[in-house]
């Protein structure tokens, strides 16, 4: 598969030689990273939100992801997730694993789960990873259509789930939905309360690096909003409590108001996310990004391979390239609402209108003049709701701990 060139136009800013950031600058209280460990994979998933394995770089050395650890816990982190890629290609991932958690780090390795026996999960679990997160994007046909996978895939990722249930780890199975797999999110729920997992989750799927392609199969606001009502109420009838999160997507009229300003992490929407740098993206070339709508074709706000971490977040901050996306521009600027949705989500504008500033076009207002509020308006994509409790979080985990 070729190279994802756009992948590499936007360089990160070079730190300036002894670079001291100025007096007036806030610290950096940095809880929660996605460390794109590497982006080889084994699979070529149609959706593939960052392109995996169209890249050419190498991955960033072990020697500097401990160090980069050591930067991070000095900034207050408390999760870090192992992601890709397939981050289970690295046989160096114990050794991360076992570093973050000797600051008592909590730690999650998002896999598809073809490479993995009950040797490697040993080795994980002894080295004190805190949960193992697998992707299954529907029941076999679906998800080994949507992941390219061959006819054993749903199988071998169900081998290595079940194997890593029995063997006491934590486990997530995560799904990202499309209008041609949306059916398959009440069985797959009930398959994975069956097995014995622990948590399950649900993506509302964007068109994001390979999955440009699948833009008309995004599923409508309505539609989502049916499939979470149908969620809870399948909830009602298992036998066990299993842990559900879905992203929210849209805030309705006639629903739950969101609370924005209690929201933390990474779905808290780009006009907070970008001025607070409390969750931060590492790929695995040592760009930094503060949400993986920029990852492929955004610009990234620093690089830590040759540059420590503290002062390329300060020296981020103190030149601000995200500012214009934290403001009110287009359409928004004269809204009545747009505090309640925060300005919808910049990623969104340039994946459906090649314009980062422009209004988000899942935006149901006819007019943005009008007092009247719209039916539903959209919210960061990443926000998660709580599908037991109805919690709202910036994260998974501040959804399910409410």
């Amino acid at each position: 598969m070729p190279v994802f060139l756009k992948a590499y136009e936007n360089k990160a800013p070079v730190l300036p030689v002894s670079y001291e950031a100025p007096e007036h600058l806030r610290d950096v209280i940095l809880h929660e990273i996605d460390f794109y460990v590497t982006m080889k994979c084994n699979l070529r998933c149609q959706f593939c939100s960052v392109r995996a394995g169209e890249y050419d770089h190498e991955d960033l050395p072990l020697d500097r992801c401990l160090s980069l650890i050591d930067e991070a816990a000095a900034l207050g982190l408390k999760e870090l997730h192992f992601l890709g890629g397939e981050p289970t290609l690295r046989d160096d991932l114990e050794d991360m694993i076992r570093h973050a958690t000797g600051y008592g780090v909590s730690t999650r390795v998002i896999t598809n789960g073809m490479l993995l026996d009950r040797a490697r999960i040993g080795k994980l679990m002894d080295a004190g990873l805190g949960e193992l997160m697998f992707s299954l994007d529907g029941m076999a046909d679906a998800h080994n259509e949507l992941r390219c996978s061959g006819t054993k895939g749903w199988s071998r990722t169900v081998r290595a789930l079940e194997d890593a249930i029995a063997m006491g780890i934590r486990t997530r199975v995560a799904m990202t939905a499309y209008d041609r797999n949306k059916d398959d999110v009440l069985p797959l729920l009930r398959f994975s309360h069956d097995v014995g997992a622990d948590r399950f989750s649900v993506f509302l799927g964007s068109p994001l690096g390979r999955g440009r392609d699948l833009v008309a199969q995004v599923i409508k606001p309505h539609a989502w909003r049916r499939l979470q009502e149908s969620v809870t109420e399948e909830l009602g009838r298992l036998a066990r409590p299993i842990s559900v999160v879905m992203e929210q997507g849209f805030a309705w009229a006639d629903g739950p108001a969101v609370d924005r300003e209690q929201l933390k992490g990474r779905g808290t929407g780009c006009n907070t996310l970008l001025e607070d740098y409390d969750y931060l993206i590492v790929r695995s070339d040592g760009d930094l990004y503060q949400c993986v709508f920029f990852m492929t074709e955004g610009k990234p706000i620093g690089n830590i391979l040759a540059q420590p971490l503290k002062e390329s977040l300060q020296y981020a901050l103190e030149k601000a390239d995200y500012r214009s996306f934290t403001v009110a521009s287009d359409k928004c600027v004269t809204c009545l609402h747009q505090t309640d949705c925060g300005t919808g989500c910049r990623g969104y504008a340039h994946l459906l209108k090649e314009d980062w500033l422009s209004t988000d076009p899942r935006c149901a207002k006819d007019s943005p003049l009008n007092p009247v509020a719209p039916e539903y308006y959209p919210l960061c994509p990443i926000l998660k709701w709580n599908a037991r409790s109805g919690a709202f979080g910036g994260s998974s985990e501040q959804a399910m701990s409410l």
